[in-house]
């Protein structure tokens, strides 16, 4: 189903490449979607996609337009358009019709980027938010199992080199410790990861929400490794 991208994704520490470099280098357009779920926080923090989009564009040679797209649960055909979905939860697809078609697209080669948002009224307990996309992929891929990586695993380095661990989200200018004994989650169906679930808040990041300088831009090159890490796992 997916073409992999794999030509932007052995780009030579593209930092010491010029803008024409880069162009030249570029792969077929790609465009970084949300999955719209029945929640309705499903798009918050969407207003900063175009911010992550052109990030990715300057730094890699991964040809992806400057904008967000929309891909509906309901509508498998609208998924499949992309290799990497990003979503704020999935514990709320409750139709039968979101499950079938979040089954079927990982079977197709899609992969899922799933990060917790650090609001409190939307998630107050995150060991529970964990357990409930946990229990959701159970559901639709009873064979799927979710295992914490180690903070030496190749998506801390496969682009960037992100030390200690992913990085977790401030909230009210305090770290919040919470979410800091939590690391990253991959997803696998047999021998491929499907995805990776993030606690940290990553969105909230890259949206420039309350955190230290440079926070921001900590988060994006974490995305930017998962982005390529996904690239890189191939079919079944």
């Amino acid at each position: 189903m997916f073409r992999l991208l794999l030509t932007f994704c052995l780009f030579c520490a593209a930092v010491h490449l010029c803008a024409e470099d880069l162009d030249k280098m570029r792969a077929e357009r790609v465009g970084w979607a949300r999955l719209k779920t029945p929640s309705e926080y499903w798009f918050r923090h969407s207003k900063s996609d175009p911010v992550l989009a052109h990030f990715i564009r300057d730094n890699t040679t991964l040809n992806i337009d400057a904008t967000w797209y929309v891909a509906d649960v309901e509508k498998l055909d609208e998924m499949c358009a992309y290799p990497l979905l990003f979503s704020q939860a999935i514990d709320m697809i409750q139709s039968e019709t979101g499950k079938r078609n979040l089954a079927e697209y990982v079977r197709r080669g899609g992969f899922l980027l799933i990060d917790a948002c650090c609001n409190r009224p939307i998630n107050p307990d995150i060991d529970l938010f964990l357990a409930r996309q946990i229990a959701l992929l159970h559901e639709i891929l009873p064979d799927s199992r979710v295992i914490p990586l180690p903070n030496d695993h190749e998506v801390y380095r496969c682009f960037f080199e992100i030390s200690g661990g992913p990085p977790h989200t401030y909230w009210g200018n305090r770290f919040d410790i919470s979410r800091a004994k939590h690391g990253l989650y991959a997803v696998q169906l047999g021998n491929r990861t499907i995805g990776i679930i993030s606690l940290g808040g990553l969105q909230c990041g890259w949206d420039r929400m309350a955190a230290p300088r440079g926070h921001d831009v900590l988060c994006m090159r974490m995305v930017v490794n998962i982005y390529i890490y996904a690239m890189l796992q191939g079919g079944n």
